[in-house]
């Protein structure tokens, strides 16, 4: 007999409908809120191994991770400038849950924040540590039991869609944040008109098992607001990277792989892009949050 598909997150309703199959996996949508999630959703131990050395550098990204993350350092710290525009003007202690190798911490810090991690990989936090040099922890934001009120700002860039229970992290950061403080967070839009032109082809829905919640800008908004947040602004970000990442993942969507095989200094050349569909969310902790 097949088990029933487990409660939504965010509704918590138990009934749901088929969206997607992708071997072992199937994606299903909520009946209640429309929420999609991945089941069976994978047991910790099958995290904590997922989030090993070789989910930073494989060769199928398209599928899972990155193809070589620790090379691509200057194109995050390009990424991440253009999201510290976003936020408020430096002013106290900012915590950046999911730190990966700490590139964000340290272009925080250079900003002006007193910026730390969290990251539960424990060859991405080492990297932050011995090779960026920067404070990023080895731990969960739930694990490091930060007091009450300790952080001016939060940010999760592509986190939260692989988080198991992502409205106990939400409140988890509200616990931590002061009261107005700001949560900015990044994670690939299912609502999108990208993902919805794209239907079953959308690369986001690829990402098995590593994404296991596929948000829009809706149940956002609800679980932001059932956590203690106020909904401040969104937008679609742009992410630099090599035009040879770009045209592959471009051949990947439309079948066309040999997009990708470019000349070598061509393919290496560093491309801001906008994918129109990587949604920054900017919230405020409502200060009557307990």
């Amino acid at each position: 007999m097949t088990p029933p598909p487990p409660a939504c997150n965010l509704c918590g309703a138990t009934g749901a409908s088929r969206f997607r199959r992708d071997g072992d996996f199937t994606i299903l949508r909520c009946e209640g809120c429309g929420l999609r999630y991945l089941d069976p959703q994978p047991t910790a131990e099958q995290l904590d191994a997922l989030y090993s050395h070789s989910y930073f550098e494989n060769d199928a990204s398209v599928r899972q991770g990155y193809q070589s993350y620790a090379a691509e350092v200057d194109n995050h710290r390009a990424t991440f400038e253009t999201r510290l525009r976003y936020l408020s003007p430096p002013s106290g202690k900012l915590l950046d849950v999911g730190a990966a190798t700490g590139v964000f911490v340290e272009r925080a810090r250079a900003r002006g924040w007193q910026a730390e991690g969290v990251e539960p990989s424990e060859w991405a936090a080492t990297f932050a540590r011995e090779e960026l040099r920067q404070p990023v922890r080895t731990t969960t934001l739930e694990a490091a039991a930060f007091p009450d009120r300790s952080f001016d700002a939060v940010t999760m860039w592509e986190v939260i869609e692989h988080l198991p229970d992502p409205r106990n992290t939400l409140r988890e950061i509200a616990r931590v944040l002061k009261p107005g403080g700001t949560l900015a967070l990044s994670t690939p839009d299912a609502g999108s008109a990208v993902a919805r032109l794209s239907g079953q082809a959308w690369l986001g829905w690829r990402k098995i098992p590593e994404h296991l919640f596929y948000f829009d800008v809706p149940s956002l908004k609800r679980y932001l607001d059932e956590t203690g947040f106020e909904w401040v602004s969104h937008r679609y970000v742009s992410i630099t990277v090599t035009l040879g990442f770009a045209l592959g993942r471009l051949g990947s969507l439309v079948g066309l792989p040999w997009l990708e095989r470019l000349p070598g200094p061509l393919a290496n050349t560093n491309v801001p892009i906008n994918p129109l569909y990587d949604l920054m969310v900017v919230a405020r902790r409502r200060d009557d949050t307990p």
